[in-house]
């Protein structure tokens, strides 16, 4: 009779000991659905930044642009970013300006989860500008970065930081320098 009570006893004392690993559990699944939904939230509202901008005459594209920074950041990277300037102002919209068209390699956007209002970009050299489908000019740097706070409303603040920049005039293939500088 005492081996079933003591029994029935340690059945009831070991219920408390898999409470906290169940909860750690449901909360990553929690946590990990959260992560899931807001980086698809991200593809959304970067497609829908994009169709307005292009209905402003500035159009943005990646080449292949992934999600990623699972679980505490969402890390939009976009390989081979263009941006084609066709108009700025109704006047230019007018006078069919040719476009410009700059180049870059790779663009990295961060923003943490606990400070989604701050984003953080680095940015790949060179970028080439160009216009009618010729060059005219090549942006090089060894480092460059930006900060904005204050989206997705008005920007509170902006950085822009790009270190050893060199600027280059393209005529007939020759680059010539423009401007050079340690730190901008």
């Amino acid at each position: 009779m005492a081996d079933t009570t003591t029994a029935a006893a340690s059945k009831h004392r070991l219920w408390p000991i898999f409470v906290m690993p169940v909860l750690v559990v449901i909360a990553a699944a929690a946590w990990s659905a959260f992560w899931f939904y807001a980086a698809s939230q991200v593809d959304q509202t970067v497609d829908a930044w994009r169709a307005r901008e292009a209905a402003s005459g500035r159009v943005y594209d990646c080449a292949k642009r992934t999600v990623a920074g699972f679980p505490f950041r969402l890390e939009v990277h976009c390989l081979d970013a263009t941006v084609e300037l066709k108009s700025q102002t109704a006047d230019q919209a007018a006078a069919q300006t040719p476009p410009l068209t700059a180049r870059l390699g790779d663009i990295l956007v961060v923003a943490q989860i606990y400070t989604p209002k701050l984003l953080i970009a680095e940015f790949k050299a060179p970028a080439t500008l160009s216009q009618n489908g010729q060059p005219v000019m090549v942006v090089n740097w060894k480092i460059g970065r930006s900060s904005i706070v204050g989206l997705p409303g008005i920007p509170q603040s902006a950085d822009l930081v790009f270190d050893d920049p060199a600027i280059d005039r393209v005529e007939a293939s020759v680059q010539t320098p423009v401007a050079r500088a340690s730190h901008v």
